[in-house]
């Protein structure tokens, strides 16, 4: 476990809550704001999907602007990743910082979903992809307490199909305790996953998947801890995801995929 790195980003969480900001959610899962236009410079991927030259695909992204052109984007930003919000807004636009950078956007408000302004993060969970493991963090008082320490598998980079797990900062959007999946390059079910966390695009952190027609749940899988294997999700002993399911509040955890 990296813990240099895990109290770096905690650092980072701390800092940036103590400024007074709104925050803000970026969402567009499954182009449901509306398909982002093309950015200034991009390009095909591996996956034959359009991307930016930092490698954000544009199918479920969102278009990030220049203050000076309110035309063509400069770049896509990620599903679920937070951003500090400024009340003067620009038109339709909402300006915007990101957690890594202050460096200023504009984004059209379709795409930008606020927090309440009374949100405290005092859950964050760590995935390392490197190490192929999860680690789950709560603010008590002023200390940050470890919850669990556990093995993961992390999304492999394969195309067409199975896609790595983004690095970066993110907010626990939604939760499915049965998540669905298809068979590749199908529309027919290829069974679930249980107890599952999304935080950015369709990468969930959830329990061993079960392949269809089973229903029984399945604990473990001599895979977690080993090499990435999943499809962008972060895979879990699935008491453990049922663990991070019921203690993570959405919109008020935060994940960090580091590596």
């Amino acid at each position: 476990f990296q813990w240099e790195k895990i109290k770096q980003g905690l650092a980072i969480l701390e800092n940036f809550q103590q400024e007074f900001f709104a925050w803000g959610i970026l969402q567009n899962y499954r182009n449901n704001n509306g398909e982002a236009p093309l950015v200034k410079k991009y390009k095909r991927n591996e996956y034959k999907r359009i991307a930016d030259t930092l490698g954000v695909e544009r199918f479920q992204g969102i278009p990030l602007f220049l203050p000076t052109d309110t035309v063509t984007g400069e770049r896509y930003g990620r599903d679920g990743a937070l951003v500090k919000l400024f009340k003067d807004n620009v038109g339709s636009f909402r300006k915007i910082t990101t957690t890594d950078s202050k460096e200023l956007w504009l984004v059209p408000q379709k795409y930008v979903k606020p927090i309440h302004d009374t949100v405290q993060f005092k859950h964050a969970i760590f995935v390392d992809r490197n190490n192929e493991n999860i680690v789950t963090l709560e603010k008590v008082d002023k200390k940050w307490i470890v919850r669990s320490m556990n093995p993961a598998t992390t999304g492999l980079h394969k195309p067409p199909y199975q896609q790595e797990t983004p690095l970066g900062l993110f907010v626990l959007q939604e939760k499915k305790v049965k998540m669905f999946f298809l068979v590749d390059g199908t529309t027919e079910t290829g069974g679930f996953a249980p107890y599952a966390n999304r935080f950015t695009n369709g990468g969930y952190i959830h329990g061993i998947p079960v392949n269809a027609p089973s229903t029984t749940f399945i604990e473990y899988s001599p895979s977690l801890g080993t090499i990435p294997r999943s499809h962008m999700c972060v895979r879990n002993a699935t008491s453990h995801a049922k663990f991070v399911y019921d203690w993570a509040p959405t919109e008020e955890t935060i994940i960090f995929v580091i590596e």
